[in-house]
């Protein structure tokens, strides 16, 4: 098989930076790309992750949204986290777990 086509089920990163750029501007962002997202590759079959900054200058707002959404704290760092596939699939979808 190959390795690219396993990926295909999963939220591709440039739609999940795309709904998040969404979530910017419901808080009132207008920064062009307020968000960089990048899908990372997991060895041994396992579902990928993703590395989300925020690129925005209003930070903190963003961050507390996504946090909301996940029902989680974002620990990596003040302009980054990481997402694993279904938590990028709640906020694909807006729902809050």
């Amino acid at each position: 098989m190959d390795g690219n086509a396993s990926f295909a089920q999963y939220p591709q990163a440039f739609a999940l930076e795309e709904r998040l750029k969404h979530l910017a501007i419901d808080l009132g962002d207008a920064t062009a790309k307020p968000f960089r997202v990048d899908m990372i590759r997991v060895h041994g079959g396992k579902p990928p992750v993703y590395c989300v900054v925020i690129r925005s200058s209003a930070k903190e707002p963003l961050r507390q949204r996504i946090e909301q959404l996940l029902n989680r704290r974002l620990t990596c760092g003040i302009s980054s986290f990481m997402l694993k596939v279904d938590e990028a699939e709640q906020i694909m979808a807006g729902t809050r777990q």
